[in-house]
C-alpha cells in the first residue's frame, strides 16, 4: 500500500520536498539523551508498555550515561529523566541533539527520519508501509508492527489496543541496536500479557484496618470471601468507594450504614444455596448496589442463571494450565494488589501461600484463575 505523504501530494497536485521546520532554542540540561514521544490525542497509538521498555534500557543507559527525555504525553513515562511539553518547534531542537527518538507513528518520528536521527516507530493503526519514516534511508530507521488481528484499524480508537502487542524487549533491542554501547543483548522475554494487565485492582482482606493509597478515582475492592473484621469492614467502607465480594449475604440494615460508597456487590454463590429472595435485590437496587453473582464450579453455571436469570451470573472458573511453556524462573508483574494487615501480595495464590513482596510464577489453579492480571516473563 502507498505511503499516506505519497498519498496527500498525489491527492493535493504537489510534490514531495523536506520538511522545513525553524527550531526553537530550549535548554536541555543533558549532554547525551534519547528522545521518547507518547502520543496524547490518538489513543490507538499510545503504547502501553514504555516503563517496561525504558526499565529494559535503563542498566546500559546508565552506564553509558545517557538519559531520556519523554516528549508529549498526558502522564510521565516511568523511567523518563524529563517530560517536556514543548512547542513543535522546541520539540525539533531538542531532537536535533538526540542519540535515537522512539515513538508511535508521527510528525515526529518523520521529522527525526529528516534530521538523520535513529528512529525506531511503532505502528499503531496502520501499517508501516503507510506510515514509516520517509526522509531517510532504512538502515537508520526500524519500524515495528503489532501482531495484526487480520488488518490495523486505521481509526483513531482500536478496541484491541493492537500497539500493545509488540514486545517491549523488541523495541528496547531495536533502541539498543542503534545505540551501539554495548555488545550485550537484553536478555527478556515475554511470555504472556493478560487481557486486564494495564487495569490496576486494589484489594484489602479486611481483617484489620490499613490506611491505603488510592488512584484518583479508584475503587477498592473489599474481599470479605478472604475473610473478615466487621469493625475494619466498616472502617475501609466508609473511608474509602468500595466494591464488596463476599461469600454470604449481607444483611440490609448494615449495608444501610455503608450504601453511599458501595457501587458493587460480588457475591460467590452455588448449587447449594438457597433461593434468595427477591425483596433482597430490590433493596439492593433501592441503594443503588448493582449485584453480580460469581460461580466457581461450571456445573452449577447453568442452574443458578436459569434460577436468577435477570441477575449478572459471571463464571470464575480456575484453570488448571500454563498459557505457555514456562521454566521454574519465570516471573511476573501484576496489575492485582492484594493488601492484608499491611503486607502487600500479587496475587490470591501468593496470599494463600504467605508469599508477599514474591514475584515468583506459581503453578496452580488459583493462580492460573487470575491470568488475565499477569504480565509473565523470563529472564536469562
Amino acid at each position: 500500500m502507498s505511503h499516506l505523504i505519497e498519498e496527500y501530494a498525489k491527492s493535493l497536485g504537489v510534490k514531495i520536498s523536506s520538511p522545513i521546520v525553524k527550531d526553537h532554542y530550549f535548554p536541555v540540561l543533558f549532554d547525551k539523551y534519547i528522545t521518547v514521544h507518547q502520543a496524547s490525542n490518538v489513543p490507538s497509538k499510545i503504547y502501553s508498555h514504555y516503563d517496561i521498555v525504558l526499565s529494559l534500557l535503563k542498566p546500559f543507559l546508565e552506564r553509558a550515561k545517557i538519559k531520556v527525555i519523554q516528549l508529549g504525553g498526558d502522564v510521565k513515562i516511568e523511567g523518563a529523566d524529563a517530560a517536556l511539553s514543548v512547542s513543535f518547534k522546541q520539540q525539533s531542537f531538542i531532537l536535533s541533539k538526540s542519540l535515537a527518538h522512539l515513538g508511535c507513528d508521527s510528525a515526529l518520528a518523520q521529522l527525526a527520519s529528516h534530521k538523520k536521527i535513529p528512529t525506531v516507530t511503532l505502528c499503531g493503526n496502520a501499517f508501516s508501509s503507510n506510515v514509516k519514516p520517509i526522509f531517510s534511508s532504512g538502515s537508520s530507521n526500524v519500524v515495528l508492527e503489532p501482531k495484526w488481528d487480520k488488518k490495523p484499524c486505521f481509526n483513531v480508537q482500536d478496541p484491541k489496543k493492537q500497539i500493545d502487542t509488540i514486545n517491549p524487549e523488541v523495541v528496547a533491542q531495536s533502541v539498543l541496536d542503534f545505540l551501539k554501547i554495548e555488545k550485550e543483548d537484553i536478555m527478556f522475554t515475554t511470555k504472556h500479557i493478560g487481557s486486564s494487565f494495564l487495569e490496576p485492582i486494589v484489594e484489602v482482606v479486611p481483617t484489620s484496618f490499613v490506611p491505603l493509597r488510592l488512584q484518583q478515582n479508584q475503587r477498592l475492592m473489599v474481599r470479605c470471601d478472604y475473610g473478615c473484621d466487621e469493625d475494619s469492614f466498616i472502617q475501609y467502607c466508609t473511608k474509602y468507594p468500595v466494591m464488596i465480594s463476599a461469600k454470604d449475604l449481607i444483611q440490609p440494615h448494615g449495608l444501610e450504614k455503608i450504601a453511599q460508597n458501595v457501587s458493587n456487590f460480588y457475591l460467590f454463590v452455588d448449587g447449594s444455596w438457597d433461593t434468595i429472595p427477591d425483596s433482597y435485590f430490590n433493596i439492593l437496587k433501592n441503594m443503588n448496589i448493582d449485584l453480580s453473582m460469581i460461580v466457581k464450579e461450571e456445573k452449577d453455571l447453568k442452574s443458578i442463571r436459569n434460577k436468577y436469570f435477570d441477575i449478572p451470573v459471571v463464571p470464575y472458573f480456575a484453570s488448571k494450565e500454563a498459557p505457555c511453556e514456562l521454566s521454574d524462573d519465570s516471573r511476573f508483574m501484576s496489575s492485582l494488589r492484594l493488601i492484608e494487615g499491611g503486607k502487600e501480595y500479587l496475587s490470591h495464590a501468593h496470599w494463600q501461600k504467605g508469599l508477599d513482596s514474591n514475584n515468583k510464577v506459581l503453578d496452580t489453579p488459583e493462580y492460573w484463575r487470575e491470568l488475565d492480571h499477569f504480565y509473565i516473563y523470563e529472564r536469562d
